[in-house]
């Protein structure tokens, strides 16, 4: 008989919210440890959607509705610590600044990364859309960003995350550490115009912006 946390486990995996919803507010009803049970539970369903994406056995929609059931999950759990002043706990891994450039209004992209990276403990500012690079740094600034992550699902709109890195470095040096991603993008772009990471998607997101945050700590 599988218990309650393998359950919530397999419910986030499948992307079934109304599921997750239940057993989390059973899971805390039963008077289990909210952060213990994102560590040992959501975390690791995060790690098997994010590898099943990557072989090509999940697709977007299965990565979208898993997300959706983390972020329940998630909520909840959060919900908890913050009624019990342990919130910070989770928040340990850094703050990250996402945004999709000016001129595109795409955001599906964003948002998914957004999700994945807030379940995986980073403190996650999401800017929206359409900004511009002075835009891109004030918010930086204001939130203390550790890293700034660029969106741009157009080719005509890719051109606007060299123009914001240009802008950022010019304005801040090497202070932010800034990833780009979004369709059109790839490795060699990020490279050409001074990124610090690319990521081809949301899982591949998260690693690279645990491997940054691993490599400026251990500075």
């Amino acid at each position: 008989m599988p218990n309650k946390t393998e359950e919530l486990r397999q419910a986030i995996i499948d992307g079934d919210e109304e599921t997750t919803r239940r057993l989390s507010e059973e899971i805390l009803a039963e008077g289990s440890d909210p952060l213990k049970t994102i560590e040992e539970c959501v975390y690791p369903a995060v790690a098997v959607v994010g590898e099943r994406f990557e072989k090509g056995e999940y697709f977007l929609t299965e990565l979208m509705l898993s997300a959706e059931a983390m972020k329940v999950a998630v909520d909840i759990f959060t919900r908890k610590m913050s009624s019990e002043g342990k919130s910070s706990a989770i928040n340990k891994r850094g703050t990250v600044l996402l945004g999709t450039v000016k001129g595109d209004v795409h955001e599906i992209g964003k948002n998914l990364v957004a999700t994945m990276m807030k379940v995986n403990g980073f403190d996650i500012y999401d800017a929206g859309k359409d900004l511009s690079p002075t835009e891109f740094l004030e918010k930086a600034d204001q939130v203390n960003a550790d890293i700034i992550g660029l969106s741009a699902l157009m080719t005509n709109t890719m051109l606007r995350q060299r123009e914001t890195i240009t802008y950022i470095h010019e304005k801040r040096g090497g202070k932010y550490k800034i990833i780009v991603g979004g369709a059109p993008t790839t490795q060699g772009w990020a490279e050409e115009i001074g990124a610090d990471g690319w990521a081809p998607d949301a899982p591949s997101a998260v690693a690279l912006v645990k491997n940054l945050q691993e490599k400026s700590s251990s500075h």
